[in-house]
């Protein structure tokens, strides 16, 4: 349930005392099968990004980003375990890494699982290829023009491809979840590179969402205005004056997909965070 208890406790701008923060991440999730030491060094990464993003003003916006990327970024790990009889072996588990990450299984069965083709035009604009033959104009503003009769964004993953796709002479590309938040579809590319200023950067080079510090302006930038992958919805929808939503915020990422659990890790981040606070 939501939490619609007044408090200005949340508000704050500033550094946070790593030494209190990582004792009291430690004391909330070292008892997690998917904790992993080895994304010590990601986690201070991240929240080193928040805290020079000036736009975060609330505990719970940082508290449900670090949350965020906890869950989307979970993924198989080899982990060395000794066994019973003394000797070490190595197991694949699914661990914790608070990096940008690929998608798991790079969508493989969702429509935006096939590559695609991009050529960038003389005009500045890029012609966008589907799969299934489907062709689009991206123009410099973000806008998407169907070039072909009732064409379609996807293709239906597994088919062969059509003799246009075979035959146009664009970069192919795959735009599978890559990033803190998953970043899908070259649509989304598109539109976060143009929103972030980026000109048609991630969509000519969709590996630059791996990098932290973009992979962190997408997630920042989306939760903040809603736009991007959030769905229309942002933060101040979920975390403002009386209302602390964790479960609703799930929306601005994808539906309620594992709401509840990721709700609880962001009560332990708010937690945490509360605690590291520098008083000046």
């Amino acid at each position: 349930m939501a939490n619609t208890e007044f408090s200005d406790k949340y508000w704050y701008l500033g550094s946070y005392d790593r030494t209190i923060f990582m004792s009291g991440f430690i004391k909330e999730f070292s008892s997690s099968p998917r904790f992993n030491g080895d994304m010590i060094p990601n986690l201070n990464q991240l929240l080193g990004l928040i805290e020079k993003d000036m736009a975060i003003t609330d505990i719970r916006w940082a508290s449900y980003m670090l949350a965020t990327t906890m869950w989307e970024t979970t993924s198989l790990k080899n982990e060395e375990v000794i066994t019973r009889n003394g000797k070490h072996k190595k197991v694949r588990k699914w661990l914790h890494t608070m990096s940008p990450v690929e998608e798991v299984g790079h969508g493989k069965g969702r429509k935006y699982h096939e590559p695609v083709k991009v050529k960038l035009l003389d005009d500045g604009s890029v012609r966008i290829t589907e799969h299934d033959g489907d062709q689009f104009k991206l123009k410099s503003d973000g806008k998407i023009i169907p070039l072909t009769k009732k064409a379609k964004l996807g293709a239906v993953d597994g088919k062969a491809a059509s003799p246009v796709y075979v035959s146009d002479d664009g970069v192919e590309h795959e735009y599978f979840g890559r990033g803190y938040v998953q970043l899908t579809w070259w649509s989304n590319y598109a539109n976060a590179s143009i929103e972030l200023g980026l000109n048609f950067s991630l969509l000519l080079n969709p590996d630059l969402v791996k990098d932290p510090d973009v992979a962190y302006k997408i997630m920042s930038y989306g939760m903040r205005t809603g736009k991007i992958f959030a769905n229309s919805r942002s933060f101040r929808k979920y975390f403002s004056n009386k209302l602390t939503d964790y479960n609703g915020a799930r929306a601005m990422v994808n539906g309620h997909d594992h709401a509840l659990d990721i709700a609880k890790i962001a009560r332990k981040f708010e937690v945490v965070l509360l605690k590291s606070k520098i008083k000046l």
